[in-house]
């Protein structure tokens, strides 16, 4: 399958639902609390009951369920409103409500801890972000994940939030994500290795159209790209390489374009020393808030108004300030850099094309085939 010269934005397919599950890889206060509350419920009827039966044994009547009860609960609270149950001269009683009382600073205190750790930090609303999360990513189709919020992957992260691009975002640093989150203002995202199976099934890896291996160590990415690549064959994978050798293992391991950040970055400082000028115009041409340019993939699509026609014939420019870079035939791997008017296109053909993002979408339908598509010169 020939490599894209461009990876346009994911966009959200179709919406098929699938039960996700949440791995507890953190601390989860949420969880701690019902485990609490459960021990704590549990005591109490145990101790209810146990003292309720020491008060059959003694014969003593007024040891009611309800009066067993009370004194389990003032005695958890220490509250104490004295010997609620009269238990001077029984040994049993006594020992077993000195080890009530031990138990009650003990549970209590573990629920309240973690009640306040819900409230205070912030982390109620964590648990419920996580669950509305988990539902984001399962009705998820045709999105990209990102392997890896480090340095690179952020960039990554923050590139595709700006594209208006469907992701997902795996690490298994949770903080390094909450503070992503809050930074760049909202994403979806894993807690967890990129390398495990479960995890990437969690991130819709089976629906997912591309993933960007974007981890520290090369080793890491290699596995990672095996893993998917097994996962989903027809998935398009973006490997970042830190080492030259490592271009050839990426690829072996299934990944079809590996990209080199410090040979990049190396270009980068040498435009920045020898021109500026050139530099700072793309920069400022790229990242335009109000109104920015992209390069983006347009594909001929058999049946469009553009099949068959040169680009003189198909005049992209009238559908905006749009520029053709380059194209590349159906078939082939060899690219054709600032092609000519006599240039005739193809159905299954790439074209790049620089151009704002609103004249873009207009030269894009038509670009797509169907009979709704109206012939240029009809």
């Amino acid at each position: 399958m020939p490599t894209p010269l461009f990876t346009g934005a994911a966009r959200h397919g179709s919406r098929a639902r699938r039960p996700s599950r949440l791995r507890p890889s953190r601390y989860e206060p949420l969880r701690l609390v019902r485990l609490g509350a459960l021990v704590l419920v549990a005591v109490i009827l145990f101790s209810t009951l146990v003292y309720y039966a020491i008060g059959l044994y003694h014969g003593r009547e007024q040891w009611t369920l309800l009066n067993c009860l009370f004194m389990t609960v003032i005695t958890l609270s220490t509250i104490g409103y004295g010997d609620w149950l009269d238990i001077k001269g029984l040994p049993l009683a006594t020992i077993f409500t000195m080890v009530l009382a031990v138990v009650g600073v003990a549970v209590p205190a573990f629920l309240i801890t973690n009640s306040t750790a819900l409230i205070v930090d912030g982390l109620f609303a964590d648990v419920f972000r996580r669950r509305r999360m988990d539902r984001d990513i399962a009705a998820l189709s045709g999105h990209v994940i990102v392997c890896g919020v480090g340095s690179t992957g952020l960039h990554c992260v923050e590139e595709l939030r700006e594209m208006g691009a469907a992701f997902v975002a795996i690490d298994r640093d949770a903080g390094r994500l909450r503070q992503a989150f809050q930074q760049l203002g909202g994403f979806l995202y894993v807690v967890g290795r990129a390398d495990d199976d479960a995890v990437l099934r969690e991130a819709g890896i089976e629906r997912a159209s591309g993933l960007i291996a974007a981890l520290t160590d090369d080793k890491d990415n290699v596995f990672v790209t095996l893993s998917a690549r097994a996962l989903n064959p027809r998935l398009r994978i973006v490997s970042k390489g830190v080492e030259d050798l490592a271009r050839t293992k990426l690829a072996a391991a299934g990944a079809d374009a590996v990209v080199n950040t410090t040979a990049i970055g190396g270009r980068r400082l040498v435009g920045e020393m020898l021109s500026p000028t050139v530099v700072t115009f793309i920069d400022t041409m790229l990242r335009e808030p109000d109104d920015p340019y992209r390069f983006e993939e347009l594909v001929v699509e058999s049946g469009s108004e553009v099949d068959g026609r040169t680009l003189a014939e198909a005049d992209v420019r009238r559908y905006g300030r749009l520029l053709v870079v380059a194209a590349r035939p159906p078939g082939s791997e060899e690219v054709v850099f600032n092609p000519q008017g006599a240039h005739r296109l193809a159905a299954g053909e790439t074209v790049v094309v620089l151009g704002r993002a609103q004249d873009l979408e207009g030269a894009r339908r038509h670009f797509r085939g169907g009979a709704a598509a109206a012939r240029i010169g009809a």
